[in-house]
């Protein structure tokens, strides 16, 4: 029988930030973690990005950004970071985006389920009613944790695949 991981969220201040920024640079693809800024790899453009978008992002959903990130615990580790956007869908729900990076020697070991878990249940605190994100059609790994956690996949047009969790 497997055990469940121990995973928590934690929120994010200077020392997880540096954590999170040294777990990225060594365990996953720049791409996966930050836009396409500077070029090719972790550069000065693209680490930038990475803490202005961890800070701007602590004041939580009722902040500026409309944002919060986390960092994700596997054991007490940083194993990567979770975040919730609120949107405007125009139709009167309050709706948020999530998203989700893990490091490479974390992927496969249920810590992205746990977390996705995690997040949703924060997402029910907040009073949100859905909860979407959007991954690439040949994410089979993300499509499975999404339908797991009970969202509804639509593919698109544009290669993603929409999920919609109704909390």
């Amino acid at each position: 029988m497997s055990r469940s991981p121990d995973v928590s969220l934690a929120d994010v201040d200077e020392v997880v930030l540096d954590q999170l920024l040294d777990l990225a640079k060594r365990d996953a693809s720049p791409d996966e973690v930050a836009p396409p800024l500077g070029g090719p790899g972790w550069n000065l453009e693209r680490t930038a990005w990475f803490f202005s978008y961890h800070r701007a992002a602590t004041q939580g959903l009722d902040g500026e950004a409309g944002e919060k990130t986390w960092a994700i615990l596997a054991g007490g580790s940083p194993a990567g970071s979770i975040r919730l956007k609120r949107l405007d869908t125009g139709n009167g729900r309050k709706s948020a985006e999530t998203g989700i990076w893990l490091g490479r020697s974390f992927r496969s070991r249920g810590i992205g389920s746990a977390a996705l878990r995690l997040v949703l249940a924060e997402a029910r605190r907040a009073g949100l009613a859905e909860v979407t994100a959007r991954t690439l059609a040949g994410n089979v790994g993300a499509q499975r944790l999404l339908a797991a956690a009970g969202a509804t996949l639509t593919p698109d047009d544009d290669g993603t695949v929409r999920a919609v969790v109704v909390l």
